[in-house]
């Protein structure tokens, strides 16, 4: 007997045999899943503005003449044609009488040889320097009247008039134009700012820049009133500044109160046209640009998305679709391809 089992042990050495073991089945995973929850709210954003005047022009003295006369106070309102400044013309008045007499000779001359020639005691090319001579002595006259107008200078349009930059008696526009004042229109008043691409494409105003003009409210708070001022963007500049990736918007205040003055900053408030829908995720949920979706059997796959920063510990689902209806709340890369057990199923839209 003991030589059979020996011989029985030895064989079974030989074949390669192994003590027989019961498999252990592979416990299923218990997870937890969520779907993205849909949030909807007025969307607003709050950046800094810069006033400035809706026209501007600088009043200049164009002709060489003395400063005869200022007609404001420096920083009053000026109305629309006011006279401004006046220049001593009796030097350009004299002028003006000079190139009138010749004007006078040179039409006397065009006007005899006209009479001579058709009887040749005049050549064709006699008749013509004539009439040249004329025309040129009618432009000098006409240059000569409009240099006589610049000695009155008037306001283009109603606006704010800063200080004058030269006194009384001083000899101006002997090399080129002089510097008088600055005038600003100050109703309206233009507001001036920026957003940065991730913004103005959120509130559409890349997407829909000529729509965006005249619909899009932004608040203008100002510091000193108690209630901030209402309007609309009415300007979308054409292209995103290269250095800053910004882009600028204007918007315009109509009959400002009369303590702001360009250069002031304000806050400016944008709010989105219409409420804003944005799907949220657990960030817990995204590793990388992945989540991990699970289907109806229980089986976890890997999806790529697209994610932004939400609010507290969540992102916004940039690229939500189906798959997306069902993920794994804690990414779990080493589950893709094996089923697990859902063990929130009741509550799979997290809170």
């Amino acid at each position: 007997m003991t030589c059979r089992f020996g011989l029985l042990l030895a064989g079974c050495v030989l074949a390669g045999c192994k003590p027989q073991q019961n498999a252990l089945p592979q416990p299923v995973p218990a997870v937890s899943v969520s779907t993205p929850q849909k949030l909807t709210f007025d969307s607003s954003t709050t950046v800094t503005g810069t006033l400035s005047a809706s026209e501007q022009v600088q009043i200049t003295a164009r002709v060489a003449a003395t400063l005869q006369s200022v007609n404001f106070k420096d920083g009053d309102l000026v109305q629309a044609g006011q006279v401004l400044f006046t220049l001593d013309p009796a030097a350009l008045q004299a002028q003006l009488n000079s190139d009138q007499a010749t004007l006078v000779n040179a039409q006397r001359e065009t006007d005899r040889d006209q009479a001579l020639y058709p009887s040749h005691v005049i050549s064709l090319s006699a008749l013509q320097d004539a009439q040249t001579a004329r025309d040129q002595a009618l432009a000098q006259r006409d240059i000569a009247q409009i240099n006589l107008g610049y000695t009155r200078i008037t306001a283009p349009f109603t606006g704010r008039i800063g200080r004058r930059t030269v006194d009384v008696g001083n000899l101006v526009g002997t090399s080129g134009n002089t510097l008088l004042a600055t005038l600003n229109k100050i109703d309206p008043l233009y507001v001036t700012f920026s957003l940065n691409q991730s913004d103005a494409t959120r509130f559409g105003i890349i997407a829909a820049r000529s729509a965006a003009v005249g619909q899009q409210p932004v608040d203008v708070t100002i510091p000193g009133l108690s209630e901030p001022l209402h309007t609309t963007i009415d300007f979308v500049d054409n292209q995103l500044d290269s250095a800053s990736g910004n882009i600028t918007l204007r918007a315009t205040l109509h009959q400002p109160p009369v303590n702001l003055l360009p250069g002031m900053f304000v806050q400016v408030t944008l709010h989105a046209a219409a409420p804003v829908s944005q799907l949220q995720l657990p960030a817990t949920a995204v590793q990388g640009d992945s989540v991990f979706p699970v289907s109806a059997d229980g089986t976890v796959s890997r999806l790529s998305v697209k994610t932004a920063p939400g609010s507290g510990e969540h992102v916004i689902l940039l690229s939500a679709n189906d798959a997306t209806q069902r993920v794994l709340t804690f990414a779990r890369p080493d589950l893709v391809g094996k089923k697990v057990k859902v063990s929130n199923e009741a509550q799979s839209q997290h809170d």
